[in-house]
């Protein structure tokens, strides 16, 4: 019984302290030809606005670019959102945001996606 008790106690630790559930989703990417990052930020603006009223906070995705003068030619921007959990994240998606980024977002930036470089990171503890 006393075995149990410890096995009981270590696996409720494994749980409790394990890997961090804190996710990073990262998006390595170039625009597509025509389109500008103020309307690429623009965009993105919108899923912001939707994830906010819904209540998961302002600013969701931040948008970033490796400087003028970097010499990388290729994945020059990156767009970043970071969730509390990945239950966090499957739980904002509502039927409105799911809508934006399959009717509008997807289509519109479909090459972008096929040739971006998407990861999740979890914080290592």
């Amino acid at each position: 019984m006393k075995q149990l008790v410890y096995l009981f106690a270590f696996l409720i630790s494994a749980f409790s302290f394990g890997q961090s559930k804190e996710r990073i989703s990262l998006h390595l990417f170039d625009l597509p030809a025509g389109v500008t990052i103020e309307e690429f930020k623009k965009d993105l603006g919108v899923a912001n606005a939707i994830y906010e009223k819904n209540g998961f906070g302002k600013a969701r995705y931040k948008v970033y670019e490796v400087k003028s003068d970097d010499l990388a030619e290729q994945h020059r921007y990156m767009w970043l959102s970071t969730w509390q959990s990945d239950t966090e994240y499957e739980n904002s998606h509502s039927d409105e945001i799911t809508d934006f980024w399959d009717n509008y977002f997807t289509p519109k930036y479909k090459q972008m996606l096929d040739e971006h470089v998407y990861r999740k990171f979890f914080a290592v503890e």
